[in-house]
């Protein structure tokens, strides 16, 4: 596919400014255009016209194209994923037209028990959906990963508080067979503490962590806030759901995403939707 660089960028979106009442910049790849836009046709109930999104790539160009992008009349939103700056609060930019993402990516908006149950019902195809929901049994089946997987995230904001850096991985390391593994999530947490105090002192660390603990709680909410939405919940989608097919192929992630923005609850989502409208 073709990629353009960040000015024949600039030039692109601005000539395709009359298929859109709004212009909207996110982060990810081209690839990911057909994603955005299902997501805001639903959003916004095709009441304002968006047939085209312009993706950056990273969280930083998205920053800097809002920063300098002169002020020509259009109407634009510039959106950014969240990360591990919701987890700590630090270091948020606060930029006219900027929207930060209250999730830690726009995966985690299409991750509920709506979207999951027709994914799955649409991936097996031989059990209807009342009685996939049953078996699902969504709060234990996601409450089983919300107290390690939290606390690994928790990890990564204080590491990224104090200046460090952390390797996100995925879900599927802390899988054995399929089987989620908590030792192998405290392994991780154990090396992002030593890192953590190469950078501060054990006290300081403690009361970041006391902090953030209270702040974020163990919850399935909390999980499907903080918690890669891309890289965590929906592999662990894709892995409950070989419990339900004969055949053990399954979507890509791409693809996962995509069918998940059809049929995901837009709830919280209505911040973003009541931002573009206010523009």
């Amino acid at each position: 596919m073709l990629e353009f660089s960040d000015e024949p960028k600039r030039l692109v979106s601005t000539f395709l400014t009359y298929r859109n009442d709004i212009d909207i910049y996110t982060e990810d790849e081209i690839k990911d255009k057909e994603f955005y836009k299902l997501l805001f046709a639903r959003l916004l109930q095709n009441k304002i016209k968006i047939n085209d999104i312009t993706p950056l790539g990273c969280k930083t160009n998205v920053i800097e194209r809002c920063k300098h992008e002169p002020d020509n009349g259009r109407k634009k939103i510039f959106i950014i994923d969240g990360d591990v700056t919701i987890i700590h609060g630090r270091d948020i930019p606060s930029l006219k037209n900027l929207f930060v993402l209250n999730a830690y990516c726009i995966e985690n908006f299409v991750f509920d028990k709506q979207s999951i149950v027709n994914f799955i019902y649409l991936n097996c195809a031989i059990k209807p959906k009342e009685e996939i929901e049953n078996e699902l049994e969504f709060e234990n089946w996601l409450s089983s990963y919300s107290k390690k997987l939290v606390d690994l995230f928790i990890h990564f904001g204080i590491i990224d508080f104090f200046g460090g850096q952390y390797t996100l991985f995925n879900a599927h390391k802390f899988h054995q067979k399929e089987t989620f593994s908590e030792e192998l999530v405290d392994e991780d947490i154990e090396k992002i503490k030593f890192d953590i105090l190469k950078l501060t002192s054990k006290e300081c660390y403690e009361l970041k962590y006391e902090e953030l603990k209270k702040q974020w709680t163990n919850c399935v909410t909390t999980l499907m806030t903080i918690v890669s939405g891309k890289d965590y919940l929906i592999p662990i989608l894709l892995l409950k759901t070989r419990y339900y097919k004969k055949s053990k192929a399954l979507p890509s992630i791409d693809e996962a995403k995509f069918i998940l923005a059809q049929y995901c609850n837009l709830d919280r989502l209505e911040v973003l939707k009541l931002a573009i409208e206010a523009l």
